[in-house]
């Protein structure tokens, strides 16, 4: 029994008692946050509006660092373009250079044998 009148004493009497006890204490300390919340709130919405004024300050600067940097890449795009298509136009060159010279050897040589050929068959044919 003692141990019941203990409880009854440290939490009340009733269940009722104890959610009302409870829910008045959140209220509370609802209430104390907010009002010890409310400068920090304050703090970081002029934080907030500093932070937007400088990166609006930043912006068009670094917008023209962007499109600088495209315009680079596209002139050295352009130039290894160009690089890259006169040296395919040299190796086209170079190509066609020796397979002119392998048919020029191949056709003197098939004359070479036609001709040795035709004077062997004269010679056999006297």
């Amino acid at each position: 029994m003692v141990l019941a009148d203990f409880f009854k004493k440290l939490f009340g009497s009733t269940p009722k008692e104890v959610a009302d006890k409870a829910e008045h204490f959140a209220e509370e300390t609802f209430e104390k946050a907010k009002v010890a919340a409310a400068p920090m709130i304050d703090k970081v919405e002029d934080f907030v509006d500093t932070a937007r004024e400088k990166v609006n300050e930043h912006l068009p600067a670094a917008k023209e660092a962007v499109e600088n940097a495209v315009e680079t890449v596209k002139e050295k795009a352009s130039e290894l373009a160009d690089k890259a298509q006169d040296m395919a136009g040299l190796a086209v060159a170079a190509v066609k250079e020796k397979v002119n010279a392998f048919t020029n050897n191949a056709s003197e040589n098939a004359e070479e044998v036609v001709n040795e050929e035709t004077n062997r068959l004269e010679e056999d044919a006297d």
